[in-house]
């Protein structure tokens, strides 16, 4: 299933990736790169030309577009690279080094058949939109005075600067109108949050079951998930569920960190997953081995992810890279279905995401390109909050500990056939090597 991802005002990097690569110094004087457009389009073609796993596929360059994007498009093999797509470099260096955001700090998606509700999807906690008080579930009214259709038609401008005044109306899950006014800023991101451990049941006895809900794959949610998993220990957790659901990906080492958290000291040394470049680099392939870490889960009798058509890349390979050594449950939606990843390329401000390999794990399966698909279909429930028991996707989750199948009703039978339809402020997925 394909959903329908469009760019919002207030873009939240939700499913970009990592950084690290291949850059370049950006222009300047005396050695450095002219930036002029020829000049742009030469170092671009030279790279594309080495290092894009499709070279020998790759077309011509378009050398009548407009613009230093639209070049780069113009020699991309599609429909098969979905995935390649630029952005300003100060904008990654801002998600993947800095460990901030400028704007707002929501995503929205669409929730009904007809495309015309617009409910909140996910609130940064240090963004504005959470100081305003804007919660997950509220169903938009207005933003700015626009209306949801006017919303989706991209009346509502992306926002990228600080101190941008915002306005909105919106309706909770209570019935009530609230006017929330906010100002765009510059706040600090929060991969890791909802860390909870939950009181379940398996086969009819007690059990602890952890709840970690990650949004981004960087080296600077580490920390976070050692305390997380060091947390989940401490309270005697032999279950976890993984929400991954709006997880876009990221760095290929932090997933492999995740993955040996999880997996513990029996997977140290084993490939987590291998990366396999295009002819020209094979002297490039790598394996990432499972590390060793200062705390880990005991031996878990699988593990519960939750997922959508969002969880992406960098989330996929953590996948894909545990399947060999434990049974891994999926809940909620297929994945997005991205086996690729770059090796990023920086010049004259703009970061070229171009695919320079492909991932597979310790079998060498990979080339999950339509995604992997839920062992146990289940809604993204925006009548809850993430982390509540009762939210569709986790009691879902909750239900397989209990019982080891997953549970049947209406809801959950109806899913296929009335499949919603995402619209998200959302970076395109990414996965990248440092």
């Amino acid at each position: 299933m394909k959903k329908l991802l469009v760019l919002l005002s207030v873009v939240l990097l939700q499913a970009c990736g990592g950084g690290g690569g291949s850059a370049v110094a950006t222009g300047g004087t005396g050695t450095s790169p002219t930036c002029s457009i020829t000049d742009q389009r030469q170092q671009v073609l030279g790279f594309m030309q080495d290092e894009y796993f499709w070279y020998s596929q790759m077309p011509a360059p378009n050398n009548n577009a407009a613009t230093m994007d639209a070049y780069f498009q113009s020699m991309l093999f599609v429909p098969t690279d979905r995935f390649s797509y630029t952005e300003t470099t100060q904008s990654f260096t801002q998600l993947f080094d800095e460990g901030t955001f400028t704007g707002y700090g929501y995503t929205l998606e669409l929730t009904d058949a007809t495309n015309n509700v617009l409910r909140v999807r996910i609130v940064e906690p240090k963004g504005p939109a959470a100081a305003a008080g804007l919660m997950r579930g509220d169903t938009i009214i207005t933003i700015d005075g626009f209306t949801p259709a006017q919303i989706i038609a991209g009346a509502a401008a992306s926002v990228t600067a600080e101190g941008v005044a915002r306005t909105f109306v919106v309706r909770d899950t209570a019935g009530n109108t609230k006017t929330l006014p906010m100002m765009s800023a510059t706040f600090a991101l929060t991969p890791v949050r909802d860390v909870t451990v939950l009181n379940a049941t398996r086969n009819g006895l007690p059990v602890k079951v952890a709840y970690l809900g990650y949004t981004q794959f960087v080296t600077y949610s580490y920390n976070d998930l050692v305390a997380a998993v060091t947390s989940f220990v401490a309270q005697g957790a032999s279950e976890l569920v993984l929400d991954m659901r709006y997880n876009g990906g990221g760095d290929i080492a932090t997933s492999r960190d995740l993955g040996s958290l999880i997996g513990g000291a029996r997977l140290v040394g084993q490939v987590f997953t291998a990366l396999h470049f295009n002819a020209k680099h094979q002297a490039d392939n790598e394996n990432f081995l499972f590390q060793s870490q200062p705390t880990s889960m005991p031996v878990l009798p699988r593990i519960v992810v939750i997922a959508t058509g969002d969880t992406a890349s960098a989330s996929e390979m953590l996948i894909n890279g545990l399947k060999p050594f434990m049974d891994v449950v999926l809940v909620g939606d297929t994945t997005y279905g991205k086996p690729y990843g770059f090796d990023p390329f920086s010049y004259c401000g703009t970061t070229y995401n171009a695919v320079n390999f492909e991932v597979v794990n310790s079998q060498g399966v990979g080339g999950y390109t339509s995604g992997f698909a839920p062992t146990c279909p289940a809604n993204d429930d925006f009548d809850h909050q993430l982390g509540d028991p009762n939210e569709g996707e986790l009691k879902t989750a909750l239900a397989y500990i209990a019982t080891g199948a997953c549970p049947q009703s209406p809801q959950v039978a109806s899913l296929v056939a009335n499949r919603k339809q995402t619209l998200g402020e959302t970076i395109r997925p990414g996965m990248f090597r440092r």
